[in-house]
């Protein structure tokens, strides 16, 4: 007789995907200016901290969304 063994794999990572990327991108370069040490225009901080913002509001958008497909199965 053989042994078999049945091995679990754990299951794949998703790899993210372009707009992941892009997202993720956009909100370490927004930081990055925000926080920055050295004297940079006032308008590029400016529209630094409003691709924050729009960057958190559509975050919350997304979680809300997938919460609501989640819960919503009757």
């Amino acid at each position: 007789m053989q042994n078999e063994k049945n091995t679990v794999e754990l299951p794949e990572a998703e790899k993210p995907t372009l707009y992941d990327r892009i997202k993720e991108t956009l909100a370490m370069a927004s930081q990055f200016i925000i926080a920055a040490p050295l004297k940079l225009p006032p308008k590029v901080v400016t529209v630094a901290k409003y691709v924050a913002l729009a960057l958190g509001v559509l975050e919350a958008v997304e979680s809300a969304a997938k919460k609501g497909d989640d819960g919503d199965e009757d």
